[in-house]
């Protein structure tokens, strides 16, 4: 008896964005997809998620790594052009979800919890929802600074 593997969350997440039915979508790259992060008390939070899915950095072939790797130094610019932030965090974690992929995290000099991990913010008070037209705004600022680093990018209009 065989026991099926488990579905992939972050290779769902990418067919809803294939399909057009992912609403945080932000924009695809060489590399990835980037789509808005659902924890806005850190303004700007996005997550990166590999085309290729490999479970870890290493087993992805390597030119492949340095491509995302690249990719991710320009969205980060790009999410700093729009919220200025005191600092940014980079976190490829995939423990709940073995998949790369790279949180991008602009952090607040305002933040009392500002030299710490985000993870040891309660999840309750780091799930802050944007009202619809605040979302489409950031997105929107968003998508206009990668537009400028990523001529070739796949960008839905704002």
């Amino acid at each position: 008896m065989t026991s099926a593997k488990p579905a992939c969350g972050i290779c769902a997440i990418i067919d809803r964005i294939k399909a057009g039915a992912f609403h945080d979508f932000v924009a695809e790259l060489s590399s990835c997809y980037v789509i808005l992060g659902d924890q806005q008390f850190y303004r700007g939070y996005c997550v990166m998620l590999a085309k290729l899915h490999a479970t870890e950095l290493y087993l992805m072939p390597a030119d492949a790594a340095r491509e995302l790797f690249d990719e991710m130094c320009l969205v980060a610019e790009a999410i700093a052009a729009v919220v200025k932030p005191w600092k940014m965090n980079y976190e490829c974690l995939g423990n709940s979800e073995p998949h790369v992929h790279w949180h991008l995290l602009p952090r607040s000099e305002t933040d009392e919890m500002r030299r710490g991990p985000i993870w040891l913010r309660p999840e309750s008070e780091r799930k802050v929802t944007l009202d619809d037209n605040d979302r489409r705004a950031l997105i929107g600022s968003i998508r206009a600074q990668l537009a400028l680093r990523f001529p070739n990018a796949r960008i839905p209009p704002s």
